[in-house]
């Protein structure tokens, strides 16, 4: 089965190519068209939060990889669909038992100086990832690379790794096992190429400045000194398939008030702002209104230092049931996202031979239950005292402070004796919090950045680079482990190791608490067409987008 499936995405991949070739004529002729009627090809846009790097094997946060996805473009990149097409390789090959891919490189392909980019390129961008001594947090998507994890765990050498440039123009890549969705990881920012030349002689400065990196997607990032809330998005004019791209000048400030981007909007000095809540309600009928449900879920960590309440699991199971998830996503949110009940959210990834998603499989784990949270939080007073009070790290985003006072109101009047007081951060901050371990009880969110069930499971693996809250079980490591390798092949295996992985955090354990699935609103420019929202990897995507009247 699972030889039939790689097959058909060859197929897939083949007829994508061709239509892009044939898609470009359309293209030209839609560009030219606005180019004679004098439309100008600039727009500004809004994002809630800064930039925290332009280093693609370093960057962890949606905002940030929603911007590197605009600037880089690994071997292969999302079409409007999100379906995996030719990037930066014009042609891949892979094996009848789906474990060895061959990537030949576009002949046009260049950096934004006028450097070609070549396979070496690759080879180093994909060993800095995982090479210990430079690793980036999302080296686990190498795992399944032969050696992958054993060079992650630094139990290889890194020369020993399953990935090589075999020429300038030709890239090889060995898997441990076959991995339908490998084409799509391939497909975001984390696995692009860098130029080692340049990388050396940048040295600590690289990625910290539009000026400190070089380009090879579409745009090219100006005017960001690492710490500015504004900068520039300019069309690569390096950029292979630069005929594609319409968009002249696209122009970013980052907006913490959602109200305050509504105004620019509303007085036509922003053309894309995203908004939530009550906002959605009063907007929702405009002409440029735009909304979907995303692949993600926001979430409750604990940080389980020894000897802090949030060490006990009484008390994280209390809070686990405490929440009441409907009256938040219909009275608080009211923006379309849903109440979920699991790691994993809906329309991630479904059974190859079933069809069943994931979700729908695993049914609900730790579902808002006033009766056992108390009973919960009875024993756990009685271990911990009868008073507890846990900080509670949110971002200080409209949406992040809106939810949070939410968890606090509803925990305070449900567990008798705890105090929850909010920390706001901003994001940057928030997330360096949390990578330092300097919180109790946080709010945060994961959004897939391929169809990878392992991106959500992966959060709580033993060495993860994501386990911020201290959490260790050693058979739900072992079932996630046995999930992506030798059961990777067989989706009912599979999908069984991950419900008792997902049993094991979110109701024995009670490691994580599962709050909603998202959904992204947005107030768009009707004059602007072909805006493109992925399901992984960023929030918007402006490639083929084109304003197209005055």
């Amino acid at each position: 089965m699972k030889k039939k499936i790689l097959f058909s995405s060859i197929v897939t991949l083949g007829v994508i190519l061709s239509a892009c070739g044939g898609n470009q004529e359309t293209e030209k002729s839609s560009s030219s068209t606005s180019q004679k009627t004098g439309v100008e090809q600039k727009i500004a846009i809004s994002t809630p939060a800064p930039i925290s790097t332009l280093d693609t094997t370093q960057t962890t946060d949606k905002n940030t990889f929603t911007m590197v996805q605009h600037l880089f473009e690994g071997l292969t990149r999302f079409d409007e669909k999100t379906n995996p097409v030719p990037g930066i390789a014009e042609k891949i090959d892979v094996s009848e038992d789906g474990k060895t891919y061959n990537f030949k490189l576009r002949d046009d392909a260049k950096w934004s100086n006028g450097d070609k980019i070549t396979a070496q390129d690759f080879e180093f961008s994909w060993k800095r990832l995982l090479n210990p001594k430079t690793q980036g947090p999302n080296a686990y998507l190498l795992d399944n690379v032969v050696n992958g994890l054993a060079i992650r765990n630094a139990e290889k050498g890194i020369d020993e790794v399953g990935f090589k440039a075999v020429s300038d123009t030709e890239f090889k890549v060995e898997l441990e096992n076959p991995q339908p969705s490998f084409l799509s990881v391939l497909a975001i920012g984390w696995l692009a190429p860098q130029q080692e030349k340049f990388v050396k002689e940048a040295g600590d400065k690289y990625g910290t400045t539009s000026e400190s990196i070089l380009y090879n997607g579409p745009f090219v990032l100006t005017k960001w000194d690492g710490t500015s809330d504004t900068w520039t998005l300019e069309k690569n004019e390096a950029y292979y398939d630069e005929k594609s791209v319409k968009l002249k000048e696209v122009d970013v400030q980052t907006l913490k008030e959602e109200n305050t981007g509504i105004n620019l909007f509303e007085s036509e000095e922003l053309d894309l702002v995203r908004i939530s809540g009550q906002n959605v309600a009063q907007y929702k009928d405009l002409p440029g209104y735009v909304t979907f449900s995303d692949v993600s879920n926001s979430f409750l960590d604990f940080n389980q230092k020894e000897g802090s309440p949030l060490a006990n699991v009484n008390v994280r199971k209390a809070i686990s049931l405490a929440i009441d998830k409907k009256a938040l996503t219909e009275n608080v949110l009211a923006d379309g996202s849903k109440p979920l009940n699991g790691l994993v959210p809906a329309n991630l990834y479904e059974n190859p031979d079933t069809k069943e998603d994931y979700r729908k499989y695993a049914e609900e784990f730790a579902t808002y239950n006033l009766k056992e949270a108390n009973k919960s939080w009875d024993k756990a007073k009685k271990e911990v005292g009868k008073t507890v009070e846990i900080k509670l790290l949110a971002a200080d985003t409209d949406q992040g402070k809106k939810v949070s006072e939410y968890i606090q109101s509803e925990l305070e009047k449900n567990l008798k004796g705890l105090k929850i007081s909010v920390n706001l951060q901003p994001a940057n901050n928030l997330n360096q919090s949390r990578r330092e371990k300097d919180y109790e009880l946080s709010l945060s969110g994961w959004i897939a950045g391929s169809s990878e069930l392992d991106s959500y499971f992966n959060l709580y693996a033993k060495d993860s680079s994501y386990n911020y809250g201290n959490f260790n079980n050693e058979e739900y490591t072992k079932l996630v482990t046995d999930a992506k390798t030798i059961n990777a092949n067989h989706p009912d295996k599979q999908f069984a190791d991950y419900k008792k992985a997902e049993d094991i955090l979110l109701n024995q354990e009670s490691a994580q608490v599962p709050i909603y699935q998202s959904a992204s609103n947005y107030l768009v420019n009707p004059k602007i067409s072909h805006v493109e929202y992925p399901l992984y990897g960023g929030y918007f995507f402006l490639r083929n987008a084109e304003v197209t009247e005055k």
